[in-house]
């Protein structure tokens, strides 16, 4: 009886781990993805950059820095923005995520403070912006 109830809640706490992971409010995790839904769903500016902004980032001190997808446009008429920085491995992201914080904090803006701004990490890739923006993305 004790291991079958061990078992159950076992597979009860699996169960509810999936439902937290696929309920994470992160972009998508492929690049191109990501830039291809934000299009979709409405951001009307929307670019993936390899070369330049990487290119800037590093000379900033900021490396591993495999690309960057960043949007801005209107949502059902709201004020969105996205930048979604993707690193070569998650360890890159992890070295630079307090570094991101700050700059994110820095350049929010006054629409901004009305549109519930986000940065977060996930994985290989920090992201920051607006929620109907990230919500956008996936």
């Amino acid at each position: 009886m004790k291991r079958v109830l061990s078992l159950i809640c076992a597979l009860a706490l699996a169960i509810s781990c999936l439902f937290v992971l696929a309920s994470c409010g992160a972009p998508n995790s492929d690049p191109d993805k990501a830039l291809e839904a934000l299009k979709e769903n409405g951001v009307t500016w929307a670019a993936k950059d390899t070369k330049v902004i990487p290119g800037l980032l590093k000379i900033a001190g900021i490396d591993d820095v495999d690309c960057v997808v960043s949007g801005t446009g209107e949502i059902d008429g709201e004020y969105a923005h996205i930048t979604i920085i993707y690193f070569e491995d998650a360890g890159a992201a992890s070295d630079e995520w307090e570094d991101a914080q700050d700059y994110a904090d820095d350049n929010k803006g006054d629409k901004a403070e009305e549109s519930d701004w986000v940065c977060k990490k996930s994985g290989k890739m920090i992201y920051y912006g607006t929620k109907n923006a990230i919500k956008a993305a996936k």
